[in-house]
C-alpha cells in the first residue's frame, strides 16, 4: 500500500493530489517518541477526517483508521487500527530500526454495496460503488523516520580512518568520503599505517590532541560545509543526523544556514581542542625561549 499520487483505484479515494473529493480532508499528525539511549518507541497518530459519508462508515463499523508500519531493515511490518481517530502503539527495543515508514489510511472493513458520497467530484455524482473489505477509502502521505541512536553519537565517533589505494591520493594527503553511515577519512596505505602506529603510541596522552585534531578539526569543518551545501543527499546518513543533533544541542546554526561560521562551530563541537593541547596548557613548558 505505497503512496502513489497517480495510482488508479476502482472507486474515489480521498488523498493528497486527487480530485476525487471536492472539499473533504484526510490529514494525520504523527508523533514518534524514542526512549533515549535505545530504540524502544511509542507512536501516536491523530486522524482528521472531514467527509460525513466516510465518517458514517466509521461510525457503523464499515471502516477503520489504519496506520501501516514498515521497517524494511529489520524485515518488520504491521498495521495498527482503531475505530477512534487516534491510534497509539508501543514497540519494544529493536523492533523498529533504520528507515521506518508510517502510512495512514482509512480502510473498508466489510463489504459496502452501492457506496456514494455527497462530496465526490461531479464526475461521480450519479454513481455508486461496491467496496470490498480491505479497500482503501482515504490515504495521507507517508511519513518517514530514522530510528537509531545516531542523535546521541559523540562527534569524534562519526569518523573512521580507512586505508586507500587510490593512485590519485598522494602521500601526505587525505580526503573525506560521505557516502557511508560514518565519514570515511581516506589515507594512502603507508600513511594509514604510520598514523595508526602513532595513534597507538600516544593514546591516552596529551599528544593525542595534536594527532587527532590535525585531521578531525579540518575534516569536521569540511563535512559541516558539505552538509550545508547539499542536505538532501546526506540527510539519511547516520553521521548527518548525529551532527544535526549536536548542532541543536550546542545551539549552533542548523544545516543550511548561510550565516553559519563552520570553523567556529567545529571548534565548539570538538570542545575547543586548541587550548587543551599540551603546549598550550599553563605551565606545560618550562624554561622555554623568551
Amino acid at each position: 500500500m505505497k503512496f502513489d499520487p497517480a495510482k488508479t483505484y476502482p472507486h474515489p479515494v480521498l488523498r493528497p493530489g486527487s480530485t476525487d473529493y471536492r472539499d473533504a480532508e484526510f490529514q494525520v499528525e504523527i508523533e514518534l517518541d524514542r526512549l533515549r539511549g535505545g530504540t524502544q518507541l511509542q507512536v501516536k497518530a491523530d486522524f482528521a477526517l472531514s467527509d460525513p459519508d466516510l465518517l458514517e462508515l466509521v461510525a457503523t463499523g464499515s471502516a477503520k483508521y489504519v496506520l501501516h508500519v514498515l521497517a524494511s531493515q529489520v524485515h518488520f511490518r504491521t498495521a495498527l487500527d482503531s475505530d477512534e481517530p487516534r491510534i497509539e502503539g508501543r514497540f519494544p527495543e529493536g523492533r523498529l530500526c533504520g528507515r521506518v515508514v508510517l502510512s495512514p489510511f482509512l480502510i473498508c472493513t466489510r463489504r459496502v454495496s452501492g457506496f456514494s458520497a455527497a462530496g465526490w467530484h461531479e464526475d461521480y455524482e450519479s454513481l455508486g460503488f461496491d467496496v470490498a473489505p480491505g479497500s482503501v477509502l482515504a490515504q495521507d502521505t507517508p511519513k518517514e523516520y530514522w530510528i537509531d541512536t545516531a542523535e546521541e553519537t559523540p562527534v569524534g565517533s562519526i569518523f573512521v580512518l580507512v586505508p586507500s589505494r587510490d593512485r590519485g591520493l598522494r602521500a601526505g594527503t587525505w580526503r573525506c568520503q560521505l557516502s557511508g553511515e560514518r565519514v570515511e577519512i581516506l589515507l594512502p596505505v603507508d600513511d594509514f599505517e604510520r598514523f595508526s602506529a602513532a595513534r597507538n603510541r600516544v593514546n591516552g596522552t596529551g599528544d593525542a590532541q595534536y594527532l587527532m585534531n590535525g585531521v578531525y578539526l579540518p575534516a569536521l569543518v569540511w563535512v559541516l560545509q558539505e552538509a550545508d551545501r547539499d542536505q538532501e543527499s546526506h540527510e539519511s546518513r547516520r553521521w548527518y543526523r548525529a551532527l544535526r543533533a549536536q548542532l541543536e544541542r550546542a545551539k549552533l546554526s542548523p544545516f543550511g544556514d548561510d550565516a553559519a561560521d563552520r570553523l567556529m562551530d567545529a571548534q565548539r563541537l570538538l570542545e575547543s581542542p586548541f587550548p587543551r593541547m599540551p603546549l598550550m596548557v599553563d605551565g606545560a613548558v618550562e624554561g622555554g625561549a623568551t
